[in-house]
């Protein structure tokens, strides 16, 4: 058992060690480790992807090796079969230890059904010998100290070099299946990228049409200058810092592109963010996904119940820094079911602001077929 249990800890300490991962986010570091993860699976898969035949091969050689140094050291080789049983019978053993006792213990979590495994492999060992000493050769041995520990010696180095062996193998089977996945991902991107339009044209191209649109209709011109700008917004890179008021200003952006396409919206809007907002953090596009909900869920057209968006970034009661408060409610459009939710998006909104903002974030969602209803506050401090 307390062997099982120190191989585990090897194992799980050997998983976290291999799997590299890059914090700085360059290309480079990123096809740095594709490049080495590659070729270490190029290295391992001739010697690892047959591990009983690779283990064969080891037995074998240290059988042969035993051979020899008894051979040396006695000038002759008495027993022949004996030394062929050790060596059938500890294959057979370390095959069914691999196949059936490690993968109960590790893979499948049965813990005392592998310790049972283990036992009755080892029982069963010790038992073929004594029968085999006693019907066909004329040792005579018996279950003595002096047996047990000649035995298990022999099978305590079989199991470690099995052990390793498996350990090695799995380890080569989670880069194996890493190195697929990334694969995958750049196949993905590569597909991703071809499908999309590079930010810098679409900007460059959009700055050409602001130019003639504006001779045209300055009106037009600003109206337009809404998209640009939320555009220019959407494509900043999400490893930039981001602040609350750029935020905040791509909500006005989208709200002003909305009442343009809407002429029947209804919504009441009071948002009062000051300059101060510039140097405080905000996860970006985090509101514009929950101003977005309103669109996607709520009756924004509705005059006796306009939708409610409110933003607020007033100081703390203590002087000690600033709380920004979101207050959004709306009546849910009815679609002829019930679809009591905080809607597409803002569940995993939650999720990043209250890894972004840990105790200084809280929210409180009140919904039910009607109306929908969000306060969302954050506390800018000298601890954020």
């Amino acid at each position: 058992m307390a062997f099982l249990q120190g191989l585990f800890v090897y194992h799980n300490v050997l998983d976290f060690c291999t799997m590299e991962t890059s914090e700085s986010g360059h290309l480079s570091d990123y096809w740095g480790i594709n490049d080495r993860d590659s070729g270490i699976i190029r290295m391992l898969r001739k010697a690892i992807e047959k591990p009983l035949y690779l283990l064969f091969l080891i037995f074998l050689l240290y059988a042969l090796v035993d051979l020899i140094l008894t051979f040396i050291q006695l000038g002759e080789i008495n027993n022949w079969f004996i030394a062929l049983f050790h060596f059938i019978a500890g294959y057979l053993l370390i095959v069914l230890y691999f196949k059936l006792v490690l993968p109960e213990y590790f893979h499948r979590k049965r813990r005392l059904r592998a310790v049972f495994y283990f036992l009755v492999l080892l029982t069963a060992l010790v038992f073929i010998k004594l029968m085999v000493s006693k019907l066909w050769l004329d040792e005579g041995l018996t279950l003595s100290k002096s047996f047990l520990v000649n035995e298990f010696s022999r099978v305590f180095h079989f199991l470690i070099i099995t052990s390793v062996v498996w350990t090695l193998y799995e380890n080569f089977l989670l880069r194996q299946k890493k190195h697929e996945m990334e694969m995958k991902h750049d196949q993905l991107q590569v597909m991703h990228r071809s499908l999309q339009l590079s930010s810098h044209f679409v900007m460059n191209s959009l700055s050409v049409y602001m130019a003639r649109i504006i001779k045209l209709s300055p009106a037009l011109a600003t109206e337009f200058s809404y998209l640009t700008s939320l555009l220019r917004y959407s494509f900043k890179e999400f490893g930039l810092p981001n602040f609350l008021k750029e935020e905040v200003d791509a909500v006005n952006y989208y709200l002003d592109i909305q009442k343009m396409r809407f002429s029947r919206i209804s919504l009441d809007v009071n948002i009062q963010v000051g300059t101060v907002a510039e140097k405080f953090p905000m996860p970006k596009l985090c509101l514009l996904t929950l101003v977005e909900n309103v669109f996607f869920h709520s009756d924004y057209t509705d005059v006796d119940h306009p939708c409610r968006i409110e933003f607020l970034l007033v100081p703390e009661a203590s002087g000690e820094g600033y709380v920004f408060t979101v207050c959004i409610a709306n009546k849910i459009l009815d679609r002829g079911e019930i679809d009591i939710r905080s809607g597409f998006g803002a569940s995993s909104v939650f999720r990043v602001l209250e890894h972004q903002f840990a105790n200084h974030f809280d929210y409180t969602v009140d919904s039910d077929a009607v109306n929908y209803s969000l306060i969302l506050t954050i506390h800018y401090g000298t601890a954020v």
